[in-house]
């Protein structure tokens, strides 16, 4: 499993158009922008991709760990699998976003 396939399972999730991945493995921050905003978190959008999943996994009550993001600003497989997570919490334990 790679994150461009974690990407188009959580857009699939939540009923949206999958995300371009540009070269290489960098996950696009609309991503992150889409979850936030499906979810109705309020996440800043002027946040760096790192903050903005770290808010998402942690508004689920999950911990954020060290090596859920990399240097250069990038979240990791790991933290992407995290992200997912959330994302299928709130969609277990908030029926209004079925």
């Amino acid at each position: 499993m790679n994150k461009t396939e974690v990407a188009k399972q959580i857009t699939d999730l939540l009923r949206l158009e999958p995300v371009h991945f540009s070269t290489g493995s960098t996950e696009p921050k609309e991503l992150f922008l889409k979850i936030a905003d499906s979810l109705g978190l309020g996440i800043d959008s002027i946040l760096p991709k790192p903050v903005m999943a770290r808010r998402i996994v942690e508004s689920s009550g999950q911990s954020w760990v060290p090596d859920f993001e990399s240097t250069g600003g990038t979240v990791t497989l790991k933290g992407l699998q995290a992200v997912k997570s959330s994302v299928e919490y709130y969609l277990a334990n908030r029926p209004e976003l079925n």
